[in-house]
């Protein structure tokens, strides 16, 4: 029996998500537990499997199209099964048109095409009986904004020249900038050619622009090899910089860019670093390395070390929600990992029943699956606490930002031989050459005061240069 297939909701705060890949086509069969498509949310890709046997009668969105959680986005059912009116009900809700030439209103030369959106292009003769395609969401677009598609100078970037909406978006600006004092040649030829008048400098009289000033500003494309060896075009910015790329500010590189600048302005940043001595936990290191199968790493001991002086300290394992400072005696400790997509953070829930042992494998099975786009969502929230780690890249010392609604976060740097005072067995001082990490946590202000920083990482350093404690 047809149904449809709807966005997966994969978290409480997820809105919406994004088709990243379809690994099924229209027509083909598809069994239980195949990977049927691969979505990004705010956090991670997400691949998600079939949970029946079935054909795939329509896809309904396109790779790189992003819909609403719970709209539907493909229609399974048996081979040969009659699915146009579930078609039809899924692109009624999804604000699409039937590809079908038959249900175009009576009463309009009209003719429909596909835009590279999948969006039907509306075709129609405007006041002045020129043909414009554009698209339906290009058509509301423009009515919100009082715009007169046939006034649009610039050249539709849709299918076939068709005008979509962000076509109708950058006439829009450009009306905008063009409020300057400015001729009208000159104004045709920046919508033309997409400048931004608002910096050019104008030579006219009151410093109107005139033609002369907006070519001036035209930076001819120049011929260039490119990477691959072939013959490319080399853009340059409206001030004359070279550009190598434009990537879109989206995704994953967007959500966390907003809440790192959400975190930094909202929550004051005070830091604090000390320098540890990793001798005697690099031996103890070894020691169990040794003895066990699991290989532990560095980040594991000052883990363990971090969950202990949290046990101690719990103002520190907080957060500050509304009016409200909550302290947790559940340590969720989070270690942030670089993934493809972007920054994310996996959660080892319940951390302070964890022995170093058993911490590093759960941590090294989150971290690949962080790694490889594996994650579900409740793995990557809910923490109370997190470490950043640097130190295999060599940096020497870093600040963190606080991964809200945290209070509190460690950044780990590169562990470094050099000489430092030492006192032996008789209270002589001497030079030695000594394994050192530079620690430093970042605090929020609001609820960790100076004093209580600097024993919770007072309390971190004690457990790394007397490691034996982090055993009991």
């Amino acid at each position: 029996m047809a149904e449809l297939v709807i966005m997966p909701k994969l978290g409480f705060n997820m809105n919406s998500g994004k088709l990243v890949k379809w690994y099924k086509t229209e027509g083909q069969s598809i069994k239980k537990g195949d990977t049927f498509f691969t979505i990004e949310t705010d956090k991670t890709n997400m691949d998600i499997e079939a949970t029946k046997d079935s054909f795939v009668r329509k896809l309904l969105i396109s790779e790189g199209e992003a819909v609403d959680v719970t709209l539907p986005i493909a229609v399974i059912g048996d081979k040969g099964e009659d699915v146009d009116g579930l078609i039809s009900e899924a692109l009624s809700k999804l604000g699409k048109k039937p590809a079908d030439n038959n249900n175009v209103p009576s009463g309009h030369n009209n003719e429909e095409v596909k835009s590279t959106d999948d969006k039907i292009i509306d075709t129609s003769e405007t006041d002045d009986n020129k043909r414009v395609k554009v698209t339906p969401r290009a058509k509301k677009t423009a009515m919100e904004r009082n715009m007169n598609i046939s006034d649009i100078n610039i050249k539709g970037t849709g299918y076939q020249g068709g005008i979509c909406e962000k076509d109708i978006l950058k006439a829009e600006e450009i009306q905008a900038s063009q409020k300057v004092k400015i001729s009208p040649l000159a104004g045709k030829i920046a919508a033309v050619e997409g400048i931004n008048v608002s910096a050019v400098t104008g030579t006219g009289a009151g410093n109107k622009i005139m033609k002369r000033d907006v070519e001036a500003s035209i930076k001819p494309a120049v011929k260039a090899p490119n990477q691959n060896g072939f013959e490319g075009e080399v853009q340059y910015s409206v001030d004359g910089k070279e550009i190598l790329e434009i990537a879109p500010y989206e995704g994953i590189r967007q959500v966390i860019g907003k809440r790192m600048a959400q975190s930094k302005f909202t929550a004051p940043h005070v830091y604090f670093t000390k320098a540890v001595d990793l001798t005697e936990t690099l031996k103890l290191r070894k020691q169990i390395n040794n003895s066990y199968d699991v290989k532990t790493s560095v980040t594991d001991y000052v883990a363990i070390a971090v969950i202990k002086a949290l046990q101690k300290y719990p103002e520190v394992n907080a957060s500050l929600q509304g009016e409200k400072i909550y302290k947790y005696k559940t340590v969720n400790l989070g270690i942030a990992v670089a993934a493809p997509g972007g920054l994310i953070v996996p959660v080892i829930k319940d951390a302070e029943k964890k022995g170093i042992v058993d911490f590093s494998e759960d941590a090294a099975e989150m971290i690949k699956k962080a790694r490889d786009g594996k994650l579900m969502p409740s793995e990557y929230s809910g923490g109370t606490f997190t470490i950043s780690n640097l130190g295999m890249f060599g940096i020497d010392n870093f600040t963190a930002i606080i991964n809200e609604p945290e209070a509190a976060i460690l950044a780990v740097s590169a562990t470094q031989k050099i000489p430092v005072v030492v006192t032996d067995e008789n209270g002589k001082d001497e030079i030695a050459v000594r394994p050192v990490m530079n620690l430093t946590l970042t605090v929020d202000h609001r609820i960790i005061d100076g004093l209580l920083a600097a024993q919770f990482i007072g309390e971190i350093k004690k457990y790394l240069e007397n490691p034996m404690g982090l055993l009991i």
